[in-house]
């Protein structure tokens, strides 16, 4: 379904980490020197304060049960080790003190099999195996990331990992995309996309909130965990919002804890990234909380709509308070991993929204029923530390040129094979070994519990 030739004007819905790393890939290769490029995003501010993509820190790391994308990670990571001005790593936007992974007893399947899938790597000569160490019991844990206190019975550390200032990442990549791109490409803020364009059985653009239509000979659907609310996605990606808070330490604290290595308790989702600006970051990577919301069917299935008027889809939610069962679980990993300061007040919090995927896998291929949407999406909580090549292989996809292993990974998945995986019941939560938690939370629900404690 690849063009033949180029599009002259081509929309990316998102100006996030999928949608720039895509504008970037594309202004850089000559194919696309006449094309056109408008980048939209619902957010008034660039970076976009809400997206997933932007936040103080995101890990950077090889570590995963998939050797696939330990390999894109490897790839991906030559570049944020490029700290020269201009490069990806530069003006301290990448940090590398280490990943240490643990696990409770009898949790640590996921962990062992990310460790066999860095060693595999640094086989091939994309990684240091030196830099890896297995870590057999607590007394070795604390040693490697500098914690006296810590949870996980065993785990290993990667000392080729490490993590990168997510919204300066962000910012690096506009200023890239302004520069190389000229008048070529116009990036709108505050522009949101109410729904898409069609003309029979193809895109044709998008309509926005203000009543204006953007038309494009080619839509790239970037939007993250807002792309399921613009095209049926259901059964193939849900929004899920995840607890994220930070905490004042001194200036003392934040010397001794800026060059300690990310720690993450696999069995709990819980993790810790190292200290900047005297604020430390405590979050959880699980099965998060959905919002559904009733939207009109005909905003997401243009063509062929049937059943009722409106569907339920999970939508996100920026500006609220995290539930309480989310504050406790941040609490009590605060007061495992350092007690001290377990009881301090959460200067800021939020809900960080992945587009969560059955496996975690990308979605990146052109839509099967329309023609000129591309989808590029999926990110599940991992996506941002492949920001330097994705856009790549996304546009190797576009031209029907991806390799094959990337393309069957990041396909679009049938109905059957959908059930095959999460059974007859609705899709809530990614199901890819390295989520932990309660699943099929709502995020109304959890929020009502806590007033109805107050």
């Amino acid at each position: 379904m690849a063009n033949a030739s180029p599009a002259q004007h081509i929309l990316i819905i998102g100006a996030g980490e999928f949608g720039l790393s895509t504008a970037l890939s594309l202004l850089s290769r000559s194919a696309y020197k006449g094309s056109r490029i408008t980048i939209v995003d619902s957010s008034s501010q660039l970076p976009n304060p809400s997206g997933s993509s932007v936040d103080a820190n995101r890990i950077v790391r090889a570590d995963y049960a998939d050797v696939l994308y330990s390999r894109l990670a490897s790839e991906s990571q030559r570049f944020w080790r490029d700290t020269s001005p201009d490069g990806w790593g530069g003006e301290g936007r990448y940090h590398q003190p280490g990943f240490v992974l643990t696990a409770d007893a009898g949790a640590g399947e996921y962990l062992m099999q990310a460790m066999k899938s860095v060693l595999s790597v640094a086989s091939e000569g994309g990684l240091d195996s030196h830099k890896v160490q297995e870590l057999r019991g607590q007394d070795e844990i604390k040693k490697a990331t500098g914690y006296e206190h810590v949870t996980g019975e065993y785990g290993y550390a990667n000392f080729n990992s490490g993590w990168a200032d997510a919204e300066a990442c962000v910012a690096y990549a506009l200023r890239r995309i302004h520069k190389e791109g000229g008048d070529r490409v116009t990036i709108r803020s505050g522009a949101k996309v109410e729904k898409l364009s069609f003309s029979g059985s193809t895109c044709t653009g998008a309509e926005l909130s203000d009543g204006q239509t953007i038309n494009a000979d080619l839509v790239i659907l970037a939007a993250g965990a807002w792309s399921p609310t613009l095209i049926d996605l259901q059964g193939r990606c849900v929004a899920t919002g995840q607890v994220v808070a930070f905490i004042d330490i001194t200036k003392e604290e934040q010397a001794a804890m800026g060059d300690r290595p990310v720690i993450m308790n696999m069995s709990r989702g819980m993790f810790i990234i190292p200290p900047r600006d005297n604020k430390l970051k405590i979050a959880r990577h699980g099965f998060g909380y959905v919002n559904p919301v009733k939207i009109p069917r005909k905003n997401i299935q243009p063509t062929g709509s049937e059943g009722d008027e409106y569907v339920e889809v999970s939508v996100p939610v920026t500006g609220v308070s995290i539930p309480p069962e989310g504050q406790r679980a941040l609490r009590a990993a605060l007061g495992e991993m350092v007690p001290h300061m377990a009881d301090r007040p959460f200067v800021r919090t939020r809900l960080c929204w992945y587009c969560d995927t059955p496996t975690g896998d990308f979605l990146i291929t052109y839509h099967p029923q329309y023609k000129s949407l591309f989808v590029a999406t999926g990110g599940s909580g991992h996506g941002f530390k492949f920001f330097p090549v994705i856009g790549d292989k996304i546009v190797d996809a576009i031209e029907g040129n991806l390799d094959p292993v990337y393309a069957r990974e990041w396909r679009w998945r049938c109905d059957e094979e959908l059930q095959k995986l999460y059974g007859p019941g609705p899709f809530t939560s990614c199901e890819d070994g390295s989520r932990s938690g309660s699943r099929g939370m709502v995020l109304e629900e959890e929020l009502a519990r806590g007033e109805s404690q107050t």
